[in-house]
């Protein structure tokens, strides 16, 4: 015969209620552990006991043995289980906690006697020579002997004769070669700026940047004198303008040149210069021979 609509209704709602009083059990039980450590153990007793007896009445009213109660025996595994931690924690503090001075005077009583004489000093004494008892030993087999002290060996060091340390190849020092390769420098940048200078003032306007730098003979000679003329522009000796939409250079003027010495700024420039380039430079300006004579053979630092 199949459940009825209400029969299911009125199985959930004693589910539903039984649920709720587990939970309440729980939670007494959670109380009970906190007042393990301030209660005597009788009273944490009767709350279990009490728990428990409300657990089973719980768990008779649990007819039907379908799924949907499996969450219900959990719960009571659970209290059931939180019972037995209860009482062996209280069983613990009590055992560790109280001494009961009483029963310690009625066993020595009862193993002594009550008599107040010498008889009972006996009695004592006799106990105390039963439990100290001499422990057992062996004499010593070692037998006589003359010490006699081992000589310490000492090991003797070879000597080794002293290795004379190899000079390397005389060679000259760093610093003078650098001191060499500045001085080269500076005669180098010098001679542009005496040549720049000469060309300025015979012309008296500046000079075509691409006509200043171009070796008509060779490309990479035009190389060299950009690079050579890059560390004029960056000290200020030399200045670079526009005249007629063409990059021009001229020696800078006194008053330039303090005027860069106080402003720290670093302004960086940046020429496109390749092979068709320096062609076209050649057939612009009819070039046979370099502007500027520069001494290729002194060593630079580059």
């Amino acid at each position: 015969m199949e459940p009825t609509t209400s029969d299911v209704l009125n199985s959930s709602n004693d589910a539903l209620q039984r649920r709720r009083q587990y939970h309440e059990l729980l939670d007494l039980g959670h109380d009970l552990a906190l007042r393990t450590q301030t209660e005597d153990a009788v009273s944490i007793f009767q709350g279990v006991t009490s728990i428990l007896r409300q657990t089973d009445t719980l768990h008779q009213g649990i007819t039907n043995q379908r799924l949907e109660n499996a969450s219900e025996m959990n719960m009571n595994v659970q209290i059931v289980k939180m019972g037995h931690d209860l009482v062996g924690a209280a069983l613990q503090k009590s055992e560790s906690s109280q001494f009961c001075d009483e029963e310690l005077t009625e066993a020595i009583n009862a193993k002594l006697g009550d008599s107040s004489d010498h008889l009972q000093w006996q009695s004592i004494g006799t106990l105390g020579i039963k439990a100290f008892r001499m422990s057992k030993h062996s004499p010593c087999l070692l037998g006589l002997f003359e010490f006699q002290p081992v000589p310490v060996e000492r090991s003797v060091k070879e000597r080794r004769r002293r290795q004379r340390q190899e000079l390397g190849v005389a060679r000259k020092p760093e610093t003078v070669t650098t001191l060499h390769q500045e001085e080269a420098d500076a005669r180098k940048l010098q001679g542009i700026m005496e040549q720049l200078k000469q060309i300025y003032q015979a012309r008296g306007s500046p000079v075509p940047y691409l006509q200043l730098i171009t070796d008509p003979g060779d490309y990479m000679n035009t190389i060299d004198t950009a690079f050579q003329l890059s560390f004029l522009i960056r000290d200020g000796a030399v200045a670079l303008e526009n005249v007629d939409n063409v990059l021009s250079v001229r020696p800078t003027t006194d008053n330039e040149k303090k005027q860069n010495k106080r402003n720290d700024d670093n302004v960086q420039a940046v020429l496109s210069l390749n092979f068709s380039k320096w062609q076209g430079a050649v057939k612009q300006y009819k070039l046979k021979r370099p502007i500027l004579a520069i001494d290729r053979d002194l060593p630079d630092a580059s």
